[in-house]
């Protein structure tokens, strides 16, 4: 049972960061602004000034690195540990269902997984495909 638990950690937590950055409310009619700085003003910024599309299909497994991404798309949503792996993401659609681009990152910063394009809803279990080549 705990096996299931710990294959099943990666994905609840990548949904709760998903979940987190929601910025609907059932509890009012009107959203509030949002402040500067906000994980929804940013994803406005990225998504009018870069194709965001475009630099996920440049990403290279086991080649592109943390610094190309953040020099291409800025600031991550999120940039933390999971299980003791680094992982980044870019939310690139706020609208429900979320969508973002996310990255496995080995210790030297190199993309070693991706996760691009998909629901939150859909579960992603990072795992370092550069290991097996």
């Amino acid at each position: 049972m705990s096996g299931l638990i710990q294959r099943a950690l990666p994905v609840c937590a990548l949904l709760i960061v998903a979940c987190a950055h929601s910025h609907t409310s059932s509890s009012t009619a009107q959203a509030a602004p949002n402040p500067p700085g906000s994980t929804l003003q940013t994803f406005s910024r990225l998504s009018a000034s870069v194709d965001v599309a475009a630099v996920a299909r440049s990403v290279v497994l086991c080649k592109t690195t943390e610094t190309e991404l953040r020099r291409q798309l800025g600031k991550p949503s999120r940039d933390g540990l999971l299980h003791g792996a680094r992982v980044m993401n870019w939310i690139v659609q706020a609208e429900s269902p979320g969508r973002y681009l996310g990255v496995l990152l080995d210790s030297r910063g190199v993309v070693v997984d991706l996760y691009w394009d998909i629901p939150t809803e859909v579960p992603w279990l990072p795992a370092d495909q550069c290991a097996v080549r």
